[in-house]
This record gives C-alpha cells, structure tokens and sequence, in this order.
C-alpha cells in the first residue's frame, strides 16, 4: 500500500541530505576552496550561554563514542587575539598558542576530561568558545557564545513583579 506521507518524508530526507552534504563537502575562505573527505555532515552543536561575573563556568566538549585523537578549543574573545588550547591523546601532549588568561583551563586532565573551565568568569570571558574532537570517524564540534552579566543585570533578570 502506497502511503503518501512517507513518501513525502523520505522525500524532503532526500533532499536535505544532498543540500547538507554538499554544503558541508566545501567551503571558500579567502578565495581557497577546501574539500571535506566526508560523503554525511558531521554533528556540530552550537550553544548560547549566560555566566553571571565571578562565578565558575565549565564548557563540554560533544561526547564521542570513538578513540579521540585530539582535542583542541579555539577561544576567541573580544580585544584579544585568539588562544588555541590542545591535547593530542596519542602522546599525551598538551599545548597553548596565545593563550594568556590563567582562569581559563582544562577542568581536570585533558586525557581524561576535555572540557574547559573558567574560574572565575570575568567581563573579558564573553566571547566564542570552540571545541572540536578529532576521532578517525570525523571532527565532532561544539561551539559556545559565553555572554558575561553583571550581578545587577542577573538580579534583574530574576526579579518578579508582585500580581497587582
């Protein structure tokens, strides 16, 4: 028996498959064009989160069930020029490029936790926090816009008014 809604579904699957393949299998920066090896899109979240000022904050990594390779966060604040922190698992090697910022580390040891920490948070913090697991399947990413509030902004932000 034909069921049109299937159809229709396996359909637009279809379709989205080939439009997020092909837009995944290249991109142009700066008039270089870069292939991906890749025939699916790999998973990449991406996360909008708000730390209240001189509190701590951890951010995850995605979680993979395949033997990682390397872990590396791209950090990019404002005012700064960009820190890279990255441990490859092979020889247990752990490097920081431009990295500047003592409150922003590794919440316990890379080749057991990847995620990052920072403790605690200051006005400086907000910014673009970038995880990215690479595994012999794929690069698996998390991506994370850290907005800093201030005490009173957060105060407001809870504050109910009284029913009148």
């Amino acid at each position: 028996m034909l069921c049109p809604w299937r159809t229709a579904d396996l359909g637009l699957l279809l379709i989205l498959t080939v439009f997020l393949g092909a837009a995944s299998s290249s991109s142009n920066m700066d008039g270089k064009e870069m292939t991906q090896n890749y025939s699916t899109p790999l998973p990449e979240v991406n996360t909008s989160l708000s730390v209240v000022i001189d509190t701590n904050a951890v951010l995850h990594c995605p979680q993979t069930w395949t033997r990682v390779v390397l872990t590396r966060w791209e950090i990019i604040l404002r005012d700064k020029p960009s820190c890279t922190k990255a441990h490859r698992s092979d020889t247990n090697e752990t490097k920081e490029i431009n990295c500047t910022d003592d409150r922003i580390t590794w919440a316990s040891r890379p080749s057991q936790n990847p995620d990052l920490q920072i403790a605690p948070v200051a006005i400086t913090h907000d910014g673009y926090y970038r995880c990215v697991m690479v595994t012999p399947d794929g690069n698996f990413n998390h991506n994370y816009h850290l907005q800093v509030l201030g005490k009173e902004r957060h105060m407001l932000w809870n504050f109910t008014t009284p029913d009148l």
